[in-house]
């Protein structure tokens, strides 16, 4: 197991060629990079393109388009299932690695529903990622702040549903970002060491590590306590010069891994 916590950062795939070398590895977004809604015949193009991308694709974020509902009375298992066999097959020709789970929209329980029965919901889809997963793929539950989704809001309850789940191929997600407006603290984070699967990082106003006041560096020191040496992302907005920006959030955050 390597001493050191790999790199990677959410991106567009035209965008790797300028991140290669300050990055390990790539995040796409799932449900419009992979298109699992889109038929194979129509995505090969791209397929191909992303085979031959300049650093490789290791994690996938927007797992679940918004229009898939997983959560309420409308829930079409039928087109769920289609959207995992597809999804994974793509990414499993890419090397990925780590798929994280937020999908606010297609997770988002509807007003008057059962928040028991969506719960149970919520755990019968990340069994299904479970079954349909291909050996060395782990589902990152990712807990979205509450002005994005109205269920799984911190560590804390993300983790609750990964330990109802019971899988070993589900794990939960560490994002800075969301904690931070959640004013969950970063020693939460030994309660789920067991099952980290992935982190996601970012700075005050969600804007690049290294340019504000994020407790970043107790973020890490957390994660190095307690063996994690997996992946982490940056995934956060970017000013006017993306480039420039995304290598000083490397410089800053090598140290630290």
């Amino acid at each position: 197991m390597s001493n050191t916590i790999q790199l990677g950062i959410c991106a567009a795939p035209e965008q790797a060629a300028g991140l290669k070398d300050h990055y390990d590895y790539l995040e796409l977004a799932f449900s419009t990079g992979l298109a699992p809604l889109v038929e194979d015949a129509d995505f090969a193009e791209t397929m191909a393109m992303l085979k031959d991308l300049p650093m490789p694709v290791r994690a996938c974020n927007n797992f679940v388009a918004p229009q898939v509902k997983l959560v309420g009375p409308a829930v079409e298992q039928d087109t769920v299932r289609r959207y995992l066999e597809r999804g994974f097959s793509r990414a499993e020709a890419l090397g990925v690695e780590r798929v994280v789970f937020g999908s606010g929209g297609a997770r988002r329980v509807p007003e008057s529903f059962s928040r028991e029965a969506a719960w149970e919901q919520l755990v019968a889809f990340c069994r299904l990622c479970s079954e349909y997963a291909y050996p060395g793929l782990v589902i990152a539950i990712e807990p979205l702040n509450q002005g994005e989704c109205n269920i799984l809001n911190t560590f804390v309850e993300g983790l609750a549903l990964a330990r109802d789940v019971d899988r070993p191929n589900v794990g939960i997600l560490a994002d800075i970002y969301h904690m931070e407006l959640e004013s969950e603290p970063v020693s939460v984070l030994p309660q789920g060491a067991d099952i980290l699967a992935h982190v996601h990082l970012a700075d005050s106003g969600r804007l690049y590590p290294g340019s504000g006041s994020y407790p970043l560096r107790e973020m890490f020191a957390v994660l190095h306590e307690n063996g994690y040496r997996q992946r982490a992302s940056v995934e956060c907005r970017w000013g006017d010069d993306f480039y420039r920006e995304a290598a000083l959030a490397a410089a800053f955050l090598r140290p630290l891994m």
